[in-house]
């Protein structure tokens, strides 16, 4: 398995990350849909951070990669809204960590942002309140590319 994954799997398991249809379906081949990139900024800040944090859990399923069984995605599907998301193509996730605020997480993101192993995005303080959404999407000349949802 890809040492990145490897690194990764130390703090999270499969169903932490995708939903349970995914993980009934694949099990450990899900790691197939991620993208490395955001896998090694996600173990970056968890190491360089020190902090715990929660992808999805038995209430959240949708933190993660997002399916076509989804909620969120049916629902907009559903309305006929286009949907295309990191969450669907494996370069998302959005967490919370009971050892840090959002904000603050985002603070210390911003503040050692050089460090981070690959250009990021990161959703802004007032679209992401409670939790800290990042991706892999950036296609900016910039480190950091923040955006509102």
């Amino acid at each position: 398995m890809n040492p990145i994954i490897e690194r990764f799997k130390k703090y999270f398991a499969i169903g932490e990350v995708v939903d349970a249809q995914t993980k009934q379906r694949d099990g450990e081949k899900a790691w197939r849909y991620f993208d490395l990139n955001l896998l090694e900024v996600l173990v970056w800040i968890r190491e360089s951070l020190g902090i715990r944090m929660v992808i999805n859990t038995k209430a959240l399923q949708q933190r993660g990669l997002r399916t076509n069984v989804c909620e969120i995605v049916k629902k907009k599907t559903l309305a006929g809204i286009l949907y295309i998301s990191g969450h669907g193509l494996g370069k998302a996730v959005d967490f919370s960590s009971p050892d840090m605020s959002a904000k603050d997480i985002r603070k210390w993101i911003r503040a050692h942002i050089n460090e981070c192993p690959h250009p990021i995005r990161l959703e802004d303080d007032k679209s992401a309140p409670t939790w800290v959404h990042i991706d892999t999407m950036n296609i900016s000349d910039e480190k950091l590319e923040e955006f509102s949802a």
